[in-house]
């Protein structure tokens, strides 16, 4: 993970998924790196549990913990009743084809007519907001673990957030570029890619 334009590097970042009978596992571990680490230590730890179907994703748990600590960041999905259930911010009405911020980077793969663009209600664990994301078009992209075709997606809102999806392994995250409110920019780069077995049709 590198901060700002000069790319420093101050942190790195590790995702784990597993899916078996139907369901998912999503783990994401950020941990700062470097000068950053010993001027403001953070370690975050989140998950996400759910369905998984032909049509994708269906959070049920969703979770954050910052250097172990809830952080405000749980949400329970309730389908069959419609809900969802924010940590601090109660109920809200669950409109369909909603995920959280670590499941909404590979429903992407599941969902058609993504070079048109697309858009969809995400639990971020402060708020549940809708991110539609415009289709940049088709970019090579060089990283660390090899070059991909990808597909670049853009979200504008409060933030941007721009993913770029490798087209021919299965539209996974290859760069997650992140820049905040207050125009701070984080950049997260694939530099190793493990696939255990092929991701179901």
């Amino acid at each position: 993970m590198f901060r700002g334009e000069r790319g420093l590097e101050v942190g790195r970042a590790s995702q784990h998924w597993e899916i078996a009978e139907g369901h998912y596992v999503l783990r994401a571990l950020t941990e700062t790196s470097g000068l950053a680490a010993l001027i403001k230590p953070i370690r975050l730890e989140t998950e996400s549990r759910g369905l998984v179907d032909r049509q994708g994703l269906r959070p049920e748990h969703f979770r954050v913990l910052r250097n172990g600590v809830a952080d405000g960041g749980s949400a329970d999905f309730d389908w069959s009743g419609g809900q969802v259930r924010i940590e601090g911010l109660g109920e809200h009405p669950l409109a369909p084809g909603s995920q959280d911020l670590l499941s909404l980077h590979y429903q992407l793969a599941y969902l058609p007519g993504l070079e048109n663009g697309v858009a969809f209600r995400v639990v971020t664990g402060k708020k549940y907001e809708l991110f539609h994301f415009d289709a940049m078009g088709e970019e090579m992209l060089d990283t660390p673990a090899g070059s991909f075709r990808t597909l670049h997606l853009q979200s504008l809102g409060s933030s941007r957030t721009e993913l770029w999806l490798a087209l021919d392994h299965f539209l996974l995250p290859v760069r997650i570029r992140h820049t905040d409110r207050k125009g701070n920019l984080f950049d997260q780069v694939a530099v190793q890619l493990n696939l255990a077995a092929p991701l179901p049709e």
